[in-house]
C-alpha cells in the first residue's frame, strides 16, 4: 500500500493582484507540514473510521484580515497539482475579509476521468474533510466547504449568513428550481448535519456521485430533523442556466463552474475530469463578461449552456 503525500498550506494574502485587477492586502506567509493519506490500486482508500489516521489529514489555513468584531468563519477547500490553476484562481478572488481559508493540498487525488466530479476517491476524500471540520468546530459553528472551480464576484458572506439562519444546512441550488449542489455549503455544527453526513460517508461505497446521495437523502426526507434550504440564484452554478431565464444574475456573488460543454474529441474539453482547460475557460469567460458589464457575452454564455443536449438530459435524471 503505498502513501499519498498530503501538504498543509497556512497562508495570508500576499499583494499579488486578483482577477480583474483586484488587489489584496498584507504579506503572504506559508507553512508547511507533511502528512499522510492511504493509497491503493490507484483509488484514494480512506478508512472507513470516525477520524484519518494520526498522521492524516489536518487543514491548514490561509487567514484574510478579519474586520475588527467580526468573528472569522472557515472556508475549507482542496487541491491537487492538476487543479493548481483553479486553485489559483480561487484563492485569489476571495472578497470577505471575515473568511479564513482552511486549505488541504494533495499531490494526487486520483481523479478518475471519465467519471462526474472525479469519482469515488474525490467523493471519499471530499466527505471525510468535511467531517472532521465539524468535528473540530464548536457548537453551532458555522463552516463553509468549496470546490475551487469557483470565482467570488463579491461579497458572499451577507448571503451565507441569511442562508443559514435557523437552518443546519444552506446549498447552492443545482437547478434554479430543482435539486442541490455541493461544491458550495454553509454547514452549522449540529448533531443533525453530523449525522446527515456520516449517512452519506456509509453510502459513498455503492458508487453512487456524492452529491446525488446528497440530493437523494434531503428530497426523500430520509432524516427528518435536518434543517436546510438553499442561496438564491446570486450563488450561481452554470447548470442553473437551464432554467434560470435569459442571463445572469444581476448581482451575482458567486460562480461555479459546475456545468461545461463537452466535445469529446477534444482532449481540453472538460470531458476529463482531471483536465481543468474548459472549466478556466469558463470562470475567465464570465469574468471578463461581467466586468465588462456586456449583458450580451453573459446572454451568450447561458444560451450555448441551455442548448447543450447533456445539460437537458441531465435535468431529467431521476
Amino acid at each position: 500500500m503505498a502513501c499519498l503525500r498530503v501538504l498543509h498550506l497556512s497562508v495570508t494574502p500576499s499583494a499579488a493582484p486578483r482577477p480583474g485587477g483586484m488587489r489584496q492586502s498584507a504579506m503572504r506567509q506559508i507553512s508547511m507540514r507533511m502528512a499522510m493519506g492511504w493509497s491503493s490500486c490507484g483509488l484514494l482508500a480512506v478508512p472507513f473510521g470516525r477520524r484519518w489516521p494520526s498522521r492524516a489529514l489536518r487543514c491548514g489555513s490561509r487567514s484574510l484580515t478579519v474586520k475588527q468584531g467580526s468573528q472569522s468563519v472557515g472556508l475549507h477547500f482542496f487541491s491537487d497539482a492538476n487543479f493548481k490553476p483553479l486553485r489559483d484562481q480561487f484563492v485569489n478572488s476571495v472578497v470577505d475579509e471575515e473568511i479564513e481559508l482552511k486549505e488541504t493540498i494533495v499531490e494526487d487525488l486520483n481523479v478518475i476521468k471519465q467519471r462526474t466530479a472525479g469519482g469515488v476517491p474525490v467523493y471519499k476524500f471530499k466527505t471525510k474533510l468535511l467531517l472532521d471540520a465539524l468535528e473540530d468546530a464548536g457548537h453551532e459553528e458555522i463552516l463553509l466547504i468549496s470546490d475551487v472551480d469557483i470565482q467570488f464576484f463579491g461579497e458572499v458572506m451577507p448571503l451565507v449568513r441569511q442562508g443559514i439562519a435557523g437552518r443546519d444546512m444552506c446549498f447552492q441550488r443545482e437547478f434554479t428550481e430543482l435539486g442541490v449542489n455541493i461544491g458550495f455549503v454553509a454547514i452549522r455544527r449540529t448533531a443533525a448535519a453530523i449525522d446527515f453526513w456520516n449517512q452519506v460517508w456509509e453510502e459513498l461505497p455503492t458508487g453512487r456521485h456524492d452529491q446525488r446521495i446528497v440530493n437523494n437523502l434531503l428530497y426523500t426526507e430520509k432524516m427528518p430533523a435536518l434543517r436546510w434550504g438553499c442561496f438564491p440564484p446570486e450563488i450561481w452554478a452554470s447548470s442553473q442556466a437551464f432554467d434560470g431565464g435569459l442571463g445572469i444574475p444581476k448581482r451575482i456573488v458567486l460562480h461555479h463552474a459546475n456545468w461545461i460543454i463537452r466535445d469529446y474529441a477534444s482532449d481540453d474539453s472538460g470531458a476529463d475530469a482531471s483536465n481543468p482547460t474548459a472549466k478556466l475557460r469558463q470562470l475567465a469567460e464570465l469574468r471578463g463578461a461581467v466586468e465588462e458589464k456586456s449583458d450580451l457575452k453573459q446572454r451568450q454564455l447561458v444560451q450555448r449552456l441551455q442548448e447543450d443536449p447533456d445539460l437537458a438530459s441531465y435535468h431529467q435524471r431521476p
